[in-house]
């Protein structure tokens, strides 16, 4: 996928994407695959399943920035994290540059250990997609409340998680954000069959 084709496939229902100056991603290390994106397509604001992502903004929070910029107190060795954004507890999602620009999920309670999220910003567009396709479609079949009460069948898990694989095997294989995400959501569905 283009970073044209995520942009039109995003944004056909009006949501909304930011994108970022070519001056925001200078002297980051980023590979120029990840900066054509950030600047041709972008990234949205708030998404399923509780992300935010940065802004094109000097915002030192908000914005682009390296995580030893936004977390001054963290060791050089954290230079080749660029945070990109964040899932609901605050944990920083961010791109590694020594990896390849490989998106890492990282804990802030074990001192930013990183675990797999996706291999590249490309492949974490067309999850984001295949997520909030997946919300919608449950919102639609089991109501406006599917995903906040976990409704969902067994055939609309798996659809989604075998999308998900067919994007990027190793984010359902490395224990890492979409992995625990899925176990997230069937722990959250029995909790609330248990409890109904």
């Amino acid at each position: 996928m283009t970073p044209t084709e995520f942009k039109n496939n995003w944004t056909k229902d009006n949501d909304s994407l930011f994108s970022f100056s070519e001056d925001k991603c200078k002297g980051l290390n980023l590979k120029q695959e990840t900066i054509d994106f950030l600047t041709k397509a972008g990234l949205p604001d708030n998404v399923a399943p509780y992300l935010s992502f940065v802004k094109d903004t000097t915002d030192l929070y908000d914005g682009i920035n390296r995580l030893t910029i936004q977390y001054n107190f963290l060791d050089k060795e954290y230079d080749k994290f660029i945070a990109i954004g964040s899932d609901g507890s605050g944990n920083p999602i961010a791109i590694n540059t020594k990896l390849n620009d490989r998106i890492e999920w990282l804990d802030h309670d074990n001192y930013f250990s990183a675990s797999y999220m996706n291999n590249s910003i490309y492949e974490l567009a067309n999850i984001l997609l295949i997520y909030r396709d997946f919300v919608t479609q449950i919102q639609i079949e089991n109501g406006e409340d599917a995903l906040l009460d976990s409704n969902f069948t067994d055939i609309q898990f798996e659809n989604l998680k075998q999308k998900i694989f067919s994007v990027d095997n190793k984010a359902l294989i490395e224990n890492g954000f979409w992995k625990n995400e899925l176990d997230l959501l069937l722990t959250n569905r029995q909790y609330f069959i248990e409890n109904q």
